[in-house]
């Protein structure tokens, strides 16, 4: 029988992989017993702070098994979790946590000032909690109790609430993406089924966990297999984690095409043959974002492992498809869409479009979100009239079955009543050798028309005219593509994933 919640599923590996760790953080293990039983010490302690079915917890930190076991003590008793990016200023964190009515959060001592300055303006928010010990603040384990009794705490079903993560907010205030056990429980299976894994693999988790493709894949997916995993604290720096890798023997990774670029550049000189020999990674996922050509060549020139891209947003819990581990690789493409998660292209009638015919992404499946927290309206617009997710991509499906996405609906560009791609455009600039990264956004003009301009950053030691980038990217583009002008940057503005912030560049350009 399938487990109905996250904390069945752990039981079940409990049962399984008792003795195996779970985690291994800074190199010390927790096995699966040790996990589950200071999971339900967490839940104990909540519990007589008040904390129960439906209520909701913040969490501001890094990557830590504390996280973790917070988030399944509130699954334990149907709480929900609010994970939030660490790097967010006080005034949108407190606009997040006002927003989910938040009784606690968890940080650390790094982030403890934002957080107090965070509960000036939050008036739910009346616990706090840090992972260390000895500070103003009590630690989390001070509240660790025994555990529940297996019948203690409230009946928890799949359909039940257990995560709100807030979307980016690109276009606006964040939305609360709402996420249930069964939403989770679905996503994984299908990624374990595509990515046929067992419980002798180990996974790294190197993107921070308030994200859904790190909380799916890096973290649920190995406890459900009873696997471990190597939870890395912090994307940077990436030497570190590099080191972990090797170390531990990980053989899945699943991050954002940025790291991938990094660990490549960290692998060079003599040892690169050897660390290639040596690789214990048989298979690397990258998502979020898209993977750049180049960057997948050269992983897998470097790593000698097969580099497959996917694709997901927060609303699908993430995973929407994947490139198989097995069978054919279509370079280009994110795959096929995850079993038991079904793929349609849609016009803006929301009529389904033929093959190869570009329009709007829409999937459907278990795995996708029930709703935005409190905005009816919203979720409303989010689906079509029978029920499919918009997710705001283009793309189209060939006759394979495999889906190309060709943009975010929001950055496309439209010139002279001519659509244009970015990733298109990006595409052609990113080949150029001294180009080590590309954004192309559209700029309006006083006629109401918008222009093509691309932000670059160069290779280290490297140096090139814009003329020569857009000389460069001339024959592979219709002419109405062609970058008008190139702007030179030192870095892109990125979030904490490093997903590019093209809203950013656009807002700096108009404000220029």
């Amino acid at each position: 029988m399938t487990a109905r919640t996250l904390n069945e599923m752990l039981a079940r590996s409990v049962e399984r992989s008792g003795d195996r760790a779970a985690f291994i953080f800074k190199d010390q293990e927790m096995s699966y017993v040790e996990l589950a039983e200071t999971i339900e010490r967490c839940a104990a302690g909540l519990s007589e702070l008040g904390i129960g079915k439906g209520d909701t917890f913040g969490i501001v930190m890094r990557n830590c098994p504390e996280f973790v076991i917070l988030s399944f003590a509130l699954s334990r008793l149907g709480a929900v979790a609010v994970p939030v990016n660490s790097l967010e200023k006080a005034e949108r964190i407190a606009y997040i946590f006002n927003d989910a009515e938040v009784k606690g959060c968890l940080t650390s001592k790094t982030f403890l000032r934002t957080i107090h300055d965070v509960q000036e303006m939050v008036p739910t928010l009346r616990h706090i909690f840090v992972r260390e010990t000895g500070g103003d603040e009590p630690a989390l384990e001070s509240i660790y109790r025994h555990p529940l009794a297996e019948t203690a705490g409230p009946e928890v079903t799949a359909d039940d609430l257990v995560l709100l993560i807030y979307t980016a907010g690109t276009t606006g205030l964040p939305k609360g993406v709402m996420l249930t056990q069964h939403n989770l429980l679905s996503c994984v299976e299908s990624c374990q089924l595509a990515f046929d894994l067992s419980e002798k693999d180990r996974v790294m988790c190197v993107l921070p966990m308030f994200h859904s493709f790190a909380w799916s894949t890096n973290v649920i997916l190995p406890l459900r297999l009873g696997a471990t995993t190597v939870v890395i604290e912090s994307l940077l720096p990436i030497q570190p984690a590099l080191k972990q890798l090797w170390k531990h023997k990980v053989t899945l990774v699943c991050c954002v095409p940025q790291v991938y670029s990094a660990l490549v550049q960290h692998v060079h000189g003599p040892r690169a043959l050897l660390l290639r020999l040596l690789n214990p990674v048989k298979l690397a996922v990258s998502g979020a974002a898209p993977l750049p050509g180049p960057v997948q060549v050269k992983f897998e020139k470097t790593f000698g492992t097969a580099l497959i891209e996917g694709y997901g947003l927060t609303e699908a819990a993430p995973v929407v498809s994947v490139n198989p581990r097995y069978g054919t690789h279509k370079p280009g493409t994110v795959g096929l869409p995850l079993p038991g998660i079904d793929v349609k292209i849609t016009d803006d009638d929301e009529q389904e479009l033929e093959t190869y015919e570009i329009g709007e992404v829409c999937a459907r499946g278990a795995n996708i979100m029930v709703g935005y927290y409190k905005q009816p309206e919203a979720t409303a617009e989010t689906f079509t009239a029978d029920g499919w997710l918009k997710t705001g991509d283009l793309g189209f499906l060939d006759s394979d079955g495999y889906l190309t996405l060709v943009d975010r609906k929001k950055d496309l560009i439209i010139s002279k009543g001519l659509n244009i791609y970015p990733q298109e455009v990006e595409a052609a600039l990113i080949t150029h050798p001294a180009v080590a990264e590309v954004a192309v956004v559209g700029i309006l003009d006083e006629s109401g028309d918008e222009s093509v301009r691309a932000f670059v950053v160069l290779e280290p030691d490297t140096s090139v005219k814009p003329r020569e980038l857009i000389a460069h990217a001339r024959p592979s583009l219709a002419s109405y593509k062609v970058p008008r002008d190139v702007v030179f940057l030192e870095e892109l503005p990125k979030n904490a994933l490093g997903k590019v912030l093209k809203k950013d560049l656009r807002d700096a350009a108009a404000n220029s």
